[in-house]
């Protein structure tokens, strides 16, 4: 038998044909190209649909096998698999298949009786031209008669994108111990925050937030952002719909850590913690452990130009190779504030010669001032100062009249400077420091016999006064807080009487936020619950308006109604 030669002919976009000859017989194999959209025209921004599911989205009596998902364009594979959940979770998690506009999940045989199991894709789903979905997405099928109804939704406050977590309690132990496994349920929150579990059954559950990059985990508390809602447990029987389930999710994980420590010169180190610990300085205890084991309690102050580093000076310093510095930290009831910890520095030994630096002012700064009270300047410097052999190296002079004025050391390396008069608005000011008038512990003098830094001050800062009043639930201690909408937030609180009247004076002009909570655990701060042992989060509620503070206005804010569903 004669065999032909082979021929290969590519149909743009269509088909690869390959055709064999065998005498009088043609065989034809055929296999998908690849299937792109036709290039030019304008940007595709239109978001895919789920246009169809076989079986259809409600099906009952449902027994297994593939779940056919079949959307309006082509979807982005690497998106698939991340998008894509089936709830309850199931180990192992059924296979999930792409190609072109349909995703393939394919269910196994043993199935839950009287269960209805749910695909939900989330907004991380998107199309070959990168378009996520424009909301998610939740189908059911159920293996008993009916699809369970039950919903529980809310919202989520927190800076990042959040994933919300759902556990269906099973046990006496599942009641305390649920967070250490996979949760059953798991939907990301939107934009807005708001999220929704649909199709749920009747039962106890317990919730949580976290940040999405941990999603679909067991809670580990010492390494994991979360919150909790202030209702410990969320009942679905009589009544199928839960709202309002709402969750605040925390900055930082825990309490605040310390987290280094770094040697400055002569006997003074300075640790760092992982945020400001200006509110509790004067609370924070450490320690000091050389290396033949003795301790000495330094002597601290916390940094003016960076409230999450400490100084520490050792007065009974002998000399060290290391020196361990220790901190045992601080609890208000079951919440940590400040973890204990541990930070091992090594001592440097050599001879500071640079010279001294003034950290602030900065030349050419501009200081705020207030027509009701007298704002000093903070001169900070870059070397502890030897105060009693310190002279007054300071002068302060407008248009070359010299300024009265006051200063006080704060601490060791921090002088506030306060006029006997209060400052002229928008007016040129000099502040000169005389070199060999001041006295630093270690290193060189200022390098240049005086430093001139020039500044200039603002208008006087506008304040206004909040007055509200409120209808609540009768719940109390209830604590009103607003946070300036700026870079580096303020943040102000005040106690709701009894009455439910709140006033808040002197205000910086601005926009902020209003919040009320129910102070629980009476530290005037929002606790955000704790899994163990299991705390549930102070009740809170979010003034859905900004606030707009003008000077010399007072805002009023009457019958703000604190009522919610549970």
């Amino acid at each position: 038998m004669h065999r032909a030669a082979q021929r290969f002919i590519l149909i743009p976009n269509l088909y690869l044909l390959k055709t064999l000859a065998f005498g009088s017989y043609m065989i034809f194999f055929m296999s998908c190209a690849a299937v792109q959209s036709p290039p030019g025209g304008p940007k595709d921004e239109t978001p895919p649909e789920l246009i169809e599911t076989i079986p259809a989205d409600g099906t009952v009596l449902f027994e297994g096998g593939r779940i056919e998902l079949i959307f309006s364009e082509y979807v982005d594979a690497n998106t698939v698999e991340k998008a894509i959940r089936i709830l309850p979770t199931m180990d192992p998690p059924p296979e999930i298949i792409y190609k072109g506009r349909r995703v393939y999940v394919e269910m196994p045989d043993s199935l839950a009786d009287n269960q209805t199991y749910i695909i939900s894709i989330d907004r991380t789903f998107k199309d070959e031209h990168k378009v996520p979905l424009a909301q998610g997405i939740q189908v059911a099928f159920a293996t008993g008669d009916k699809i369970d109804e039950g919903r529980i939704s809310g919202t989520i406050t927190y800076k990042k994108d959040a994933a919300v977590q759902l556990w269906k309690i099973q046990d006496e132990t599942d009641f305390t111990q649920f967070y250490q496994r996979v949760p059953d349920y798991v939907v990301d929150a939107s934009d807005s925050g708001h999220y929704e579990f649909r199709f749920l059954s009747d039962g106890n559950y317990r919730l949580a937030a976290v940040d999405r990059s941990a999603s679909g985990i067991p809670i580990v508390p010492e390494r994991m952002i979360y919150g909790l809602p202030w209702n410990p447990i969320i009942q679905l029987g009589n009544e199928k719909e839960k709202t309002n389930q709402n969750i605040r999710i925390p900055d930082i994980m825990g309490g605040i850590k310390m987290i280094q420590g770094e040697w400055q010169t002569g006997n003074w180190a300075t640790l760092t913690f992982s945020d400001k610990i200006n509110d509790w300085e004067s609370m924070v205890q450490i320690q000091a452990v050389s290396d033949d084991s003795s301790i000495v309690i330094p002597e601290t102050f916390l940094d003016p130009l960076d409230e999450t580093k400490l100084h520490v000076t050792l007065p009974e310093f002998n000399e060290s190779k290391y020196i361990t510095f220790l901190t045992n930290g601080l609890r208000q009831g079951e919440e940590s504030i400040i973890d204990s910890g541990m930070i091992k520095v090594k001592v440097d030994t050599s001879q500071d010669t640079t010279h001294l630096l003034i950290r602030a002012p900065k030349k050419n700064f501009v200081l705020p001032i207030d027509e009701e009270k007298i704002e000093s300047i903070q001169c900070v410097f870059s070397n502890l100062i030897d105060i009693e052999k310190t002279q007054n190296p300071f002068s302060i002079v407008q248009d070359s009249i010299p300024i009265s004025f006051k200063s006080s050391w704060e601490s060791m390396n921090h002088v506030h400077l306060t006029t006997e008069e209060n400052w002229l608005p928008k007016t040129g000011y000099t502040l000169q420091i005389l070199r060999d008038e001041i006295q630093p512990l270690y290193g060189q003098l200022l390098k240049d016999s005086v430093k001139v830094i020039s500044f200039k001050t603002s208008e006087f800062q506008g304040f206004g006064r909040l007055i509200g009043s409120t209808i609540n639930n009768g719940m109390e201690p209830m604590v009103a807080e607003v946070t300036s909408m700026e870079k580096e937030p303020s943040t102000f609180r005040t106690v709701v009487n009894l009455d439910g009247i709140f006033e808040m004076n002197r205000l910086p002009e601005g926009n902020y936020s209003l919040l009320f909570f129910q102070d629980s655990d009476g530290n005037n701060r929002y606790s955000h619950g704790i899994v163990q042992p299991y705390t549930p989060s102070e009740w809170f509620y979010e003034y859905i308006d900004t606030v707009k503070i003008r000077t010399n206005w007072d805002l009023e804010l009457h019958q703000i109604n604190l009522e919610q569903t549970p």
